[in-house]
């Protein structure tokens, strides 16, 4: 990716939550995560094209990361919801390994069922 200045690396466990959660989401649909951050924060998106979209956009999850005295997910929003919904319940307290695992699991059903699948 081009940038006119150079811009600082993307801390690697933000780059884990996209690789961990990419087998588990490119299934439905979304493109491979979309790594983003420097320092102690950052966020994966996940774009699933326009699946459930009433515009024809991009419907993203989102995926929020900070560093406090270790890497925790923060925040997870899926756009294809009402707005009421957007945010998805997951393990506030839980280490980011333990977090990546159950999203993986729980994420597959919660989202297929947003795209009108089995889930």
């Amino acid at each position: 990716m081009y940038s006119p200045y150079p811009t600082p690396p993307i801390p690697s466990r933000i780059i884990e939550v996209a690789t961990s959660l990419d087998p588990a989401l490119t299934p439905l649909g979304f493109a491979a995560g979309q790594p983003g951050g420097a320092g102690q924060a950052g966020q994966v998106i996940f774009c699933r094209g326009n699946v459930g979209s009433e515009d024809g956009s991009c419907i993203d999850l989102v995926i929020d990361v900070e560093l406090s005295a270790e890497w925790r997910i923060t925040d997870v929003r899926y756009w294809g919801f009402p707005s009421d919904r957007w945010h998805l319940a997951f393990d506030r307290e839980a280490g980011i390994a333990d977090q990546l695992e159950k999203l993986a699991r729980t994420l597959p059903g919660i989202l297929g069922l947003a795209a009108g699948g089995d889930g």
